[in-house]
């Protein structure tokens, strides 16, 4: 694991647009999570418009080179941080608890800390789910009428926008990782600027502007993660970011693993170049349950002018006993 993990926080001061992915191309289709390859392509704009091309490059490098690691983003609440529940049946011959299968069917989130994973743990053995409490409503979903108004049209033409509107004192959060400290501070500078910039769509518009934090290792959670974390070997991995094995690492990658499939496509986004549609590729999901690590990579999706558009796909794993 990387020397210098960092677990931050996105407040957000505007609804956020952020497709689900799925392949829905209204406007209306909206998701509450960032990805890590959203945040990635996010970032190299940013980078390229802070910096230059050569601010962009030097992000691709550190993760092409293996310097910098992304999680996916999940939601936070106050202090709590909440990590996505494990993708993992119950053992084998263990009855389902019937009587709270709705409260099973609910829970999507589970609490950074060691009591809600034991207690997931001892579900996953008995069948008794006990200890767990239902997270709170992290956000809301609402469509938004705006109206397009071209020249020499007479008529304007609204058209509906979906966001995510965070409740009080609720917002998303994710961890990057870097071999150098001097990494980690590049990185928190993008982050600090893309907040005044914004991240999603619809940008132009005022969407997606947020409040960059670091959590301090003195929060439960944060320290609870970062312990996870530095585990080198552990019985299972949690997959923390929506990511793709190498061809040749798949197999190995697959054995043994509880996972689900997600697909990731999209549009590309560069200032001053046109929009390139981008190809679309099917990502093992963040909650997935591995036995064996993999690397990935970052996958040339599409082209723009003189360079290629990459997609990022390395991977964020947390040891877990289950």
């Amino acid at each position: 694991m990387k020397a210098n993990c960092c677990i931050y926080k996105l407040t957000f001061t505007a609804p956020l647009h952020c497709g689900a992915g799925d392949g829905a191309v209204s406007l209306s289709n909206v998701a509450m999570l960032l990805r890590a390859d959203t945040v990635f392509s996010a970032l190299c704009n940013e980078a390229n418009a802070q910096y230059g091309p050569e601010g962009a490059e030097q992000l691709i490098h550190l993760a092409q080179e293996d310097k910098l690691l992304l999680s996916d983003t999940f939601p936070y609440c106050g202090t709590t941080l909440y990590l996505p529940k494990p993708q993992v049946p119950l053992k084998e011959g263990v009855p389902f608890d019937v009587e709270h299968r709705k409260i099973i069917k609910a829970i999507h989130w589970l609490t950074a800390d060691e009591p809600s994973w034991q207690a997931y743990a001892a579900y996953l053995s008995t069948g008794q789910i006990t200890g767990l409490s239902m997270p709170p409503r992290f956000a809301s979903l609402t469509n938004h009428t705006s109206v397009n108004i071209r020249s020499g049209e007479k008529d304007a033409k609204p058209f509906d926008v979906g966001q995510c509107e965070f409740a009080d004192d609720c917002g998303l959060y994710g961890i990057f990782c870097c071999d150098d400290s001097a990494d980690l501070d590049f990185l928190i500078r993008l982050f600090t600027s893309l907040g005044y910039s914004g991240i999603g769509g619809h940008t132009s518009r005022g969407m997606g502007k947020f409040r960059f934090e670091t959590v301090p290792d003195t929060n439960s959670c944060a320290a609870f993660l970062q312990r996870h974390l530095r585990q080198p070997q552990a019985p299972a991995y949690l997959l923390l970011t929506a990511s793709l094995p190498r061809p040749d690492e798949a197999a190995q990658a697959l054995d043994g693993a509880y996972y689900s499939i997600i697909r990731r496509g999209g549009f590309s986004y560069s200032e001053n170049q046109p929009s390139v549609k981008k190809q679309v590729q099917y990502f093992l999901a963040a909650g997935s349950v591995l036995t064996t690590p993999f690397s990935g990579d970052l996958y040339p999706v599409g082209r723009i002018a003189a360079h290629n558009i990459y997609r990022y796909a390395k991977p964020l794993f947390m040891g877990v006993n289950l």
